[in-house]
């Protein structure tokens, strides 16, 4: 019998309504320069495979440059826990980009962030221009009594109002939400539907899923090897533990995603990416980190991955450590009762069983959900 592995509603919703072309991607913690450095790198990429060019490309890079750096310039440090707060969500839907920031502020600050929020909101695009080279040139926001740079460069580039909620943290602080839209067709009817998961509403609900189930950063798009590659950078920095620890999570990161990637149903192929879409988690509680993947999977490979998977799981850990020994000279072979080592990797590092749960889609695939958890010693 299959063991749920309890993923929150919310992350199997995001999923189903993530197409091959779409994007959603949520980092909450720390947000150092090396962070949001790799941050913008991994949405860069995606901005690269979906062949935004020139002005465009900038346009669109810039709004989430500056998103990045409204975080650390507006939020208040509360060191039990700014760390764990402070969100940055990009999502893409079809020709639109959405971009989502959270952090901590005090209160006696909102009325003042309100006010410089409608004050560029009520201008024209034309009053914009005008306003941003004469606090360019003040050389001091403040003295203006009006906007931050940051804040009026987002409403200039991406062409929208900037949309934004704050919600109670405590007596004394609270949560600011900024959100915004990037139309990629400048002529594009700006009234366009938009599924509930590119809400502001639900992202706003998810950053408080993420919270609740300490999750430090959700990622739903196509998995490819650049991908890859910035998530293990972003990874490794929030990753706690000694240097052998930390390996092991890493390596057992890089079996789960390219197993995403090279089994995954759903997958995108053409002469400059290859990859699959899936989604990738991370939690950690209690000193216990937890690694999860969710993607498509065919329905007739269903019953020998889930052979696969109770064998491994039935045996010790020094019957696994001889059956990967076993594996290492036919690892690539298909045909061989286990594939190849993956599975094997991630249970040895690990020391624990491989927690796994197939949803039913339809008659053709299914859902397939593994988590593996490890204990900080």
């Amino acid at each position: 019998m299959l063991q749920s592995i309890d993923t929150p509603q919310i992350l199997w919703d995001l999923l189903s309504a993530t197409s091959i072309e779409d994007m959603n991607y949520i980092y909450k913690g720390q947000f150092s320069e090396d962070i949001a450095h790799y941050l913008l790198l991994l949405a860069e990429r995606n901005i690269e495979r979906n062949q935004l060019k020139g002005r465009l490309k900038k346009r669109v890079f810039h709004i989430m440059v500056e998103s990045v750096q409204n975080i650390t310039r507006h939020q208040d440090i509360i060191e039990e826990h700014n760390e764990q707060k402070a969100m940055f969500a990009i999502q893409k839907f079809r020709n639109i980009y959405l971009v989502t920031t959270a952090n901590l502020v005090k209160k006696i600050k909102v009325d003042y962030l309100k006010n410089k929020l409608e004050t560029i909101n009520n201008m024209t695009e034309e009053e914009l221009n005008k306003f941003y080279k004469e606090v360019l040139m003040e050389d001091s926001f403040t003295n203006k009594g009006g906007a931050g740079l940051g804040l009026i460069e987002i409403a200039r580039k991406s062409g929208n109002k900037l949309y934004y909620d704050f919600v109670d943290f405590n007596d004394e602080f609270s949560l600011f939400y900024m959100h915004t839209y990037i139309y990629l067709d400048e002529n594009q009817n700006k009234k366009i539907y938009l599924p509930r998961i590119y809400s502001f509403d639900f992202i706003k609900e998810l950053h408080r899923t993420l919270e609740k189930n300490n999750i430090l950063l959700v990622y739903c798009s196509v998995f490819d090897q650049p991908s890859l590659i910035s998530l293990i950078s972003i990874l490794s920095s929030q990753i706690k533990g000694n240097l052998p620890f930390r390996k092991k999570i890493i390596g057992t990161l890089v079996e789960m995603l390219q197993n995403i990637m090279h089994h995954g149903y759903i997958r995108i192929q053409d002469k400059e990416h290859k990859g699959a879409l899936g989604l990738f988690y991370i939690a950690y509680q209690n000193r216990v980190f937890t690694l999860n993947t969710i993607n498509y999977i065919s329905n007739d490979k269903i019953k020998q991955l889930k052979s696969k998977l109770h064998y491994i799981n039935s045996l010790s850990i020094d019957d696994v450590e001889k059956l990967y020994n076993e594996q290492l000279m036919n690892f690539n072979d298909d045909d061989s009762p286990l594939g190849g080592l993956g599975f094997l990797e991630m249970r040895l590092k690990s020391r624990n069983k491989l927690k796994f749960e197939i949803k039913t889609i339809n008659e053709r695939i299914s859902y397939f959900s593994l988590k593996v958890e490890f204990k900080l010693s």
